[in-house]
């Protein structure tokens, strides 16, 4: 293969891997469509060492909690399995199928409220970084009205909720991942090794205590602070 030839190969590979940078920066980015240009037209001429840092970065921006997904899906993989060891075994009515389609749907609700705040929090217009250089910015003016600086706060308060309530619910997800991954072995083990009732009781109360504390937070967080201004 000539060089010719492995240079046009070099910039097909770099024309994909721009194309996949620029759709992969939309879609995390929340629609910024200059910076993901930006990384495209990078990734062009560099993208052995580009792509890779470009498709892995947003992820692992501060604050970022990517994994609220794979949380879902440990708790839907340890609930089936802790299903299938509890059937026909003394076992079986601490954890039905009924019983999990509830926790799996709970699980559902709070994946996708997280999902949605992560998107949100991903806008321009909700970047805590520009919210706090508002109101320093205000601050510095001194000629400011209060109002004006009322309003940058109340506004930077927001963002740092939401944040807040984003961050707690992936916790709370990877907390409960954990703990139905430990009643799957948990049960796993009772069937096979003839451990009592009580033993798996206790995790799935707790189990159940997690579920709940979800669903109570969903309900009870699920509005934000108004941004109107505030008279001063």
């Amino acid at each position: 293969m000539s060089l010719r030839d492995l240079s046009v190969l070099y910039l097909i590979a770099g024309l994909a891997c721009a194309v996949a940078v620029y759709r992969a920066a939309r879609a995390v980015g929340g629609g910024e469509r200059r910076r993901a240009a930006f990384s495209a037209a990078l990734c062009m001429p560099l993208w052995p060492i580009w792509a890779p840092v470009a498709l892995t970065a947003r992820r692992a921006e501060p604050g970022g909690t990517p994994g609220t997904s794979a949380a879902a899906a440990r708790v839907q993989g340890a609930l089936r399995e802790g299903v299938s060891a509890c059937a026909g075994t003394s076992f079986e009515a601490l954890l039905s199928r009924e019983a999990a389609s509830r926790i799996e749907a709970e699980v559902a609700r709070a994946a996708a409220r997280h999902a949605e705040l992560d998107a949100l929090l991903r806008q321009s217009g909700f970047d805590e970084a520009a919210a706090a250089a508002r109101v320093a910015e205000i601050e510095r003016g001194g000629a400011g009205s209060g109002r004006a600086l009322a309003t940058a706060h109340l506004h930077l308060e927001n963002i740092r909720r939401l944040r807040a309530m984003r961050d707690r619910d992936a916790r709370a997800l990877e907390e409960l991942a954990d703990l139905v991954q430990a009643l799957r072995t948990q049960l796993v083990l009772a069937r096979f090794a003839g451990s009592s009732v009580e033993g798996v009781g206790g995790i799935v109360s707790e189990v159940w205590a997690r579920v709940e504390g979800l669903g109570a937070a969903i309900d009870a967080h699920g509005g934000v602070a108004s941004e109107e201004p505030i008279e001063t």
